[in-house]
């Protein structure tokens, strides 16, 4: 598989070229959701970014193996990273950190909880520092990292910021490669590339709308660096399917426009010059619930069919919200007899949070 331009294949060399840490064994199995899909009347197949070890699972792992290789490069001692109490990223960074030696610092909203449950249990036993700084929104945790980052300077550290979700243009790259990795493995599984396109109007559940070719990919969304790495990968191999992001909490005020932004600002890095467009970003609204950490009937219903029939776990907060999508578009027959393919970004550690965990009993 060869890009179509000379450019294309310039950025791709910088793309391989970057410093990068191998934190889990690569690639992630696809496969196809035997028992789930004939519930659903529909070929719907997994990518199992949900798999690995208990710390380093699910999607942000390769967005740390770019950054850490970077900060490494950089002789970096200190990661500072950020998120919410149960942040699967925080909870990655702080096991990479373990692994790599580095001292660790979360900085994370909301209250101490009375007791250390699920990511919150492992960030302490990865032995990372953790700060709570109460109901502060993503926009006011720059200030606070910049502080957290000044303290360690100060101390004779070399401290290495990295930024919710990891989805910095350089974090976003690790999905530029996954992109590739994933168009392997669908030719190897015998499913047409094709040119899937997908885009729902953002009005509410159901709104999953698809048009063109081959397969339909959906994955969950919030801080967007996921999405805007397989944006990138798909225009650095120019074929695959659109991916398709089912927000899972409303954070983003305009998600196609930021999502835009951070994919152009991603192929910058790599010097390809591409301008994205909102227009070329689909994201799916109508899946994330009031707020970011919000639990739907839709997602615990998804959530339960597929540990039923397939023995996957999905979480609430997170991934299940873009299964509900999937099953969704199973049900409603839009997907118009094409496979589905859902990229499990995991999560389910939350699921060990009462709060969460109680939802589904």
């Amino acid at each position: 598989m060869e890009p179509r331009h000379h450019g294309t294949a310039d950025a791709i060399a910088r793309l391989k070229a970057l410093p990068r840490i191998a934190l889990t064994p690569l690639p992630t199995p696809l496969h196809r959701l035997a028992r789930f899909s004939d519930s659903l009347g529909a070929d719907i197949w997994i990518k199992r970014d949900d798999m690995g070890s208990v710390g380093l699972a699910g999607n942000k792992v390769r967005k740390y193996e770019l950054l850490l290789g970077q900060a490494l490069t950089e002789g970096a001692d200190t990661l500072i990273t950020t998120g919410a109490v149960q942040s699967n990223s925080a909870r990655a960074g702080a096991a990479a950190a373990a692994q790599l030696g580095l001292r660790c610092v979360l900085v994370l909203t909301g209250e101490p909880p009375a007791e250390r449950r699920a990511n919150l249990l492992l960030d302490d036993l990865f032995g990372a520092e953790v700060r709570f700084v109460g109901r502060l929104g993503w926009s006011g945790l720059e200030p606070v990292l910049a502080a957290a980052a000044a303290e360690v300077a100060q101390a004779g550290g070399r401290p290495y910021v990295v930024p919710v979700g990891a989805s910095s243009p350089l974090g976003s790259l690790g999905f530029a490669l996954a992109y590739r990795e994933l168009l392997d493995q669908l030719r190897q599984a015998g499913l047409d590339l094709g040119d899937g396109d997908g885009m729902g109007d953002g009005s509410g559940a159901g709104s999953v709308a698809v048009t063109a070719q081959g397969p339909v990919l959906l994955h969950t969304t919030t801080s967007g660096g996921t999405h805007a790495g397989l944006v990138v990968g798909r225009a650095l191999w120019g074929q695959g399917p659109r991916p398709i992001g089912v927000d899972a909490g409303r954070v983003l005020t305009d998600p196609a426009r930021d999502l835009a932004q951070l994919a152009t600002e991603a192929a910058a890095v790599i010097g390809l010059d591409r301008h994205f467009s909102p227009e070329q970003i689909a994201v799916e609204l109508g899946y994330a619930g009031p707020a970011y950490g919000s639990v739907t009937e839709e997602g615990l219903s998804a959530i339960r069919l597929l540990a039923t029939t397939e023995g996957i776990v999905a979480d609430p907060v997170y991934s299940g919200k873009g299964l509900a999508a999937v099953v969704d578009l199973a049900r409603s027959g839009r997907h118009e007899g094409r496979p589905i393919v859902f990229w499990h970004t995991g999560g389910w550690h939350a699921n060990f949070d009462p709060h969460y965990g109680d939802a589904l009993r």
